[in-house]
């Protein structure tokens, strides 16, 4: 969901205040807010990177890549701790190509400082530090949000003539799938509790190509995978419950369009994945990533997102796998974003 502020202004970069509208004009994109160590320490591109459960936040078609169930749990502080991040997703294979999934997103601003008027945009105060608040601030409040989304998605085949004497099983598979969703979000201004809901839906596609078949081994070894979603596709408002003058606040779309390169063939003893992506929000953004997989074990990674650098660590161990992201963030740095996952 796109909303007034993103969740970079908790450092400062506020929008105007009104007198009779104060306490529903403080909002965090919470739904652009990334979501996966893996992704993120890959610059943001997780679009193009459908292998894991949080993946379904990025393109709910994603939730076609598993053939186990697959389980994940999450935790960030963001911006050098002014606020904190969790993510629990889940996905599961059906029948007949149908997959499920599950995410639950929560947010936590922690105190935000409430100030008078400011002058210009948050995008000028954001590339201005003259224009920021300053001096002592009217008081404090809290902004903490939630999405619930459940997400459906199928696997379709696509038939490629082949000559006779080429036998070497490359897929081309396409999925498609569509996610619906709850937020609600509550700030406390003045001791009073203010609370948004709203409810939308996303949709998205996956195309997988394979490039290459390794015989030794009986499976595919090198692969691309194009991908685009439309995030928030209903135009839809969020409605506040308990607001004096019943505020209403529009739900922007994003969309996002990302490509990812995946080599098993052991080149310098790794398995490499390649990815690049662009965000279409209030501006286009680009992101791009590489990770390098040694032994099938240990996965080390680097990006950038727009002009933010970011890395992470993984570890993989038979079923399980623990990741670790840090982003460089402009307004404060993001030490900690860690992940837990297991397939069974």
């Amino acid at each position: 969901m796109k909303f007034i502020v993103p969740i970079i202004l908790i450092a400062g970069l506020f929008i105007p205040a009104k007198a009779d509208t104060t306490d529903i004009l403080y909002a965090a994109e919470l739904n652009s807010v990334p979501v996966g160590c893996r992704s993120t320490a890959m610059g943001n591109t997780g679009i193009a990177l459908p292998f894991e459960a949080v993946s379904m936040f990025w393109n709910p078609a994603a939730a076609s890549f598993v053939h186990s169930y697959d389980v994940s749990a999450e935790y960030a502080q963001l911006y050098g701790g002014l606020s904190s991040q969790a993510c629990a997703a889940f996905r599961a294979p059906l029948q007949d190509g149908v997959s499920v999934g599950l995410i639950y997103e929560p947010f936590f601003s922690g105190d935000i400082s409430r100030w008078d008027t400011l002058q210009g945009t948050y995008l000028d105060r954001q590339m201005d530090p003259t224009l920021r608040a300053n001096g002592s601030s009217d008081g404090v409040f809290t902004n903490n949000q939630n999405i619930l989304s459940l997400s459906l998605a199928k696997l379709f085949e696509l038939p490629v003539p082949r000559p006779t004497s080429y036998s070497y099983p490359l897929p081309v598979e396409l999925s498609v799938g569509v996610s619906f969703k709850g937020f609600w979000e509550t700030m406390n201004p003045d001791g009073k509790l203010r609370m948004g809901i709203n409810v939308n839906c996303d949709a998205g596609v996956v195309l997988r190509v394979g490039l290459d078949y390794d015989m030794s081994r009986q499976a595919v070894s090198r692969e691309i995978y194009a991908a685009f979603s439309l995030r928030d596709a209903l135009e839809t408002q969020i409605s506040w419950l308990h607001s004096p003058d019943e505020y209403q606040e529009q739900v922007d779309q994003l969309q996002y369009y990302g490509i990812s390169y995946v080599d098993k063939t052991g080149l310098l003893a790794a398995q490499w994945t390649v990815a690049f992506s662009l965000e279409k929000s209030y501006q286009i953004t680009y992101h791009a990533g590489i990770e390098a997989l040694f032994w099938d074990m240990l996965a080390f990674r680097a990006g950038m997102s727009e002009n933010v650098p970011t890395i992470g660590a993984g570890i993989r161990y038979k079923r399980y796998y623990l990741d670790y992201a840090f982003s460089f963030d402009d307004i404060a740095s993001s030490p900690l974003r860690v992940s837990l996952g297991c397939w069974f």
